[in-house]
């Protein structure tokens, strides 16, 4: 019996996310797929190896003719390079490969790099059955360097809202972080625009779930004198995760590069107002309406925002949550989302 392969990591994150929604939507049987992980926490060594033994995995199921369809989860650098040898292997068996590009670094990755490695990235696009992007920011990038069809299919999260937790639960001085504290993600211009808010609103609290650079977190509240303001949860799921997006009213997210974030959407599904960055896929989920966008890396603008934001009566910031839901129900709902990909399927010739 023949397979898709899904090629991805094993890494949680943003890419794992929407990995994981595809496989626990019911969009696969679980006898018609091959889930293969080509990277993992560790070691160059370890990745090393990792990645040898996935591929050689997956020639084994070709040679055995046992392949329908490859479908690559791909973000920039290296994961690019370890995705493209995927994608060759593939095609050589004439098999379709489906390049699914995430993460926001892939414009930079391409811009800044040597003339043989823009040739050998636009040879990788053009050499792949389909290509799938976030949003229309990235169709506009990608669409002038391949001759391959692109479709804008929106990451999409399982609606986990539940009206007897927002009502029992959110309070509005309460603002969440979702993602790896570092800098890329924006985390220190966070703490640094928050020690400002504290200042005006001595009710606000300030949740960062993750894991990453805590203890260098930890250190710069304690120093900007917040830190009795700031809740460190480490990393959350699950029902850990809904309990808090339930109970906060504002969401955050300052990054510096993105593609189109999962845990945005997933705010935006528990009804929360958004403030976040002019960076990928962002514009398209945040506008004035339900939020406000900041230029990456600029503190005044943030912490500007978050005030703003704090400023409103209660009834607004709850509006500005309901157009987010809004938002979320109309676009980013499994049902529209893998609707979309399963056109993609098709039009391979693989029905998921």
């Amino acid at each position: 019996m023949k397979r898709i392969v899904i090629v991805g990591t094993a890494t949680r994150g943003g890419v794992r996310s929407v990995i994981d929604s595809y496989l626990n939507s019911g969009f696969y049987s679980n006898s018609q797929i091959e889930v293969l992980s080509s990277h993992k926490e560790g070691g160059v060594f370890l990745k090393m190896i990792i990645a040898i033994f996935t591929l050689m995995k997956m020639f084994t199921l070709l040679l055995l003719r046992r392949v329908s369809l490859v479908h690559l989860h791909v973000a920039s650098k290296s994961s690019f390079w370890r995705k493209s040898l995927f994608l060759l292997l593939g095609r050589m068996h004439r098999v379709p490969v489906i390049i699914h590009l995430h993460g926001g670094g892939f414009k930079d990755f391409y811009e800044n790099g040597p003339g043989w490695s823009k040739w050998y990235i636009r040879l990788v696009l053009n050499y792949s059955s389909s290509i799938i992007v976030l949003s229309k920011y990235w169709n506009n990038f990608i669409q002038p360097l391949t001759k391959t069809p692109i479709k804008v299919i929106n990451n999409f999260v399982p609606d986990c809202f539940h009206n007897a937790q927002f009502v029992s639960k959110r309070r509005p001085y309460n603002i969440l972080f979702l993602g790896v504290l570092n800098r890329p993600k924006g985390v220190y211009d966070l703490i640094a625009a928050f020690s400002e808010v504290s200042k005006r609103f001595p009710k606000a609290r300030l949740i960062l779930g993750g894991d990453g650079e805590i203890d260098k977190v930890r250190k710069m509240a304690t120093e900007l004198m917040v830190n009795d303001a700031i809740d460190l949860p480490g990393w959350v799921s699950g029902a850990k995760k809904e309990e808090l997006m339930h109970r906060c009213s504002i969401f955050v997210l300052p990054s510096y590069k993105e593609g189109l974030p999962i845990s945005i959407i997933e705010a935006m599904s528990c009804s929360m107002a958004v403030i976040s960055t002019r960076v990928g896929g962002i514009p398209e989920l945040v506008d004035e309406a339900n939020g406000y966008l900041i230029s990456p890396g600029n503190n005044e603008e943030l912490s500007t925002a978050l005030i703003r934001t704090l400023e409103k009566d209660e009834q607004v910031i709850t509006k500005m949550g309901s157009t987010s839901r809004d938002k979320y129900l109309n676009s980013f709902t499994p049902e529209t989302c893998l609707s979309e990909m399963r056109s993609v399927y098709l039009s391979l010739g693989v029905a998921p």
